[in-house]
């Protein structure tokens, strides 16, 4: 990241902001539409940005998480491109007698496995039960780890070329007294077990490990510690953890969560930098695989959950969805939310996300030579680049997101840029605008560029 210099103006400008301009349509332009102010002054056009399916875009490591039953045409047509997938959430495969010829999948969930390779939906199957109340298969034991590997070894030979990655468990340190979670011992035990077998039934599949709970609480990031240092790392292609469930800044008190559990202070603000430290641990060890986080959600009054804060709307919501997933993004990890597929329920956290895994698609992370001025606080700020040469600046101000934020004004400097065609892209309201610029001393200079509560991207076109 580019260093940001702030300063104070004496400007600032309440954005207009459009009620009507969610993208849910992938040509349409906005007609009588109060127009989102991008830039002070500007009055172009907003027309609606245009989103793209899944195999249309491409790779934007965006995707999400759900079992069998819940997975439709909604994932591609989002721009989803990697599922973390369930089959048999229940777990009958534990009660099977794998002596005999007992165990089928259900055609309708072969069906939607076949769907998402078509669509181009990269899947993550996940090798446990939906939830830890429904494992009985104690996973230290070894005539439990037996049944496991007869599963696992079921489901590779069944699925062979179909998925690109098998997920050794999820949350497996949830409740070390009970089937549903191990020991960092136990569980490297059970890995070192389990990835011979996959090898064997599919020498090109990948394998991921972790899909530990959130590292906000100090027991989880020891455990993730143990993992990470431990020798299975140069065994597997793939590290996960589920690092936000209504995470907030410190100055919003909807993101506390709740429990006796130590807890990270300060998380949102310092989780950067532990992702940093999870990717130097990582390949200290030996790791050179693909990073992953899963189940990001912020929830509302109307999808509580009993230990996860749920005091957002729709609106707070879809700005962290879209901050969380550009900061994500930015450091070079693959993005995983679970949301709801009902656009009508959650449409600004929909639509943002719909938007971002069009906005993002084939956008690596890069450093951009960027001098920001604005009277606008905690301004935080993510580069991105195309092979073709096209840039994207990804900016906001990172305090409690709030239902409606006015725009702050800033003067955005960039050097060492050929005169661009400047696009700003509204996530949250699904519609773009030219930008005007000027050179000055052969710099790119953007003026009066409002500055929101959530990312607004910066795309640098190449002439």
């Amino acid at each position: 990241m580019s260093l940001i210099r702030c300063w104070t103006a004496d400007a600032t400008l309440l954005a207009l902001l459009c009620s009507g301009c969610v993208g849910t349509e992938t040509t349409a332009v906005v007609q009588n539409c109060t127009p989102v102010v991008l830039q002070a002054g500007n009055s172009g056009p907003c027309p609606r940005l245009a989103t793209k399916s899944s195999k249309e875009l491409a790779p934007n490591y965006i995707g999400s998480v759900a079992a069998v039953e819940h997975i439709g045409d909604w994932v591609w047509n989002t721009g989803l491109q990697w599922m973390e997938v369930i089959i048999d959430p229940a777990g009958q495969w534990q009660y099977v007698d794998w002596q005999n010829d007992s165990y089928a999948v259900d055609p309708k969930d072969e069906q939607v496995i076949d769907d998402l390779v078509r669509n181009g939906v990269r899947i993550t199957l996940m090798l446990d039960v939906w939830g830890p109340e429904h494992r009985v298969v104690f996973h230290k034991s070894e005539e439990d780890i037996q049944r496991y590997l007869n599963w696992v070894r079921f489901m590779v030979r069944h699925f062979k070329g179909r998925i690109e990655y098998y997920q050794i468990l999820n949350e497996p340190d949830l409740n070390f007294d009970a089937p549903s979670g191990m020991t960092v011992d136990a569980y490297v035990n059970l890995i070192k077990r389990t990835v011979p077998v996959i090898r064997l039934e599919d020498p090109q599949a990948k394998i991921a490990i972790g899909a530990l709970p959130s590292p906000s609480f100090d027991h989880v990031r020891a455990y993730m510690w143990g993992l990470l240092q431990s020798d299975v790392m140069p065994l597997v292609h793939g590290f996960s953890w589920h690092p936000m469930y209504g995470a907030a800044p410190a100055d919003d008190p909807r993101g506390v969560r709740e429990g006796g559990q130590g807890q990270l202070a300060n998380y949102w603000e310092v989780y950067p930098t532990l992702v940093g430290d999870i990717k130097r641990v990582a390949a200290a060890s030996g790791f050179t695989g693909e990073h992953f986080v899963a189940e990001m959600m912020w929830r509302t009054p109307l999808e509580p959950h009993e230990s996860e804060p749920y005091g957002f709307t729709d609106v707070t919501g879809a700005k962290y969805y879209a901050r969380a997933i550009t900061i994500h993004r930015g450091l070079g990890i693959t993005t995983g939310v679970g949301f709801t597929q009902d656009q009508h329920g959650r449409p600004r956290s929909h639509g943002v996300i719909r938007a971002l895994c069009t906005v993002l698609a084939g956008a690596q992370p890069a450093d951009l030579p960027v001098d920001i001025q604005s009277r606008a606080g905690n301004l935080k700020h993510y580069g991105f680049a195309w092979p073709n040469g096209d840039k994207l600046l990804a900016l906001w101000t990172d305090g409690a997101a709030v239902e409606n934020a006015p725009g702050i004004e800033a003067v955005i400097t960039l050097t060492d840029l050929a005169p661009p065609r400047i696009t700003a892209i509204d996530v949250l309201h699904g519609v773009e605008q030219e930008l005007n610029g000027s050179l000055v001393n052969g710099n790119l200079v953007l003026r009066r560029v409002l500055v929101r509560d959530y990312p607004v991207m910066l795309k640098f076109t190449s002439p």
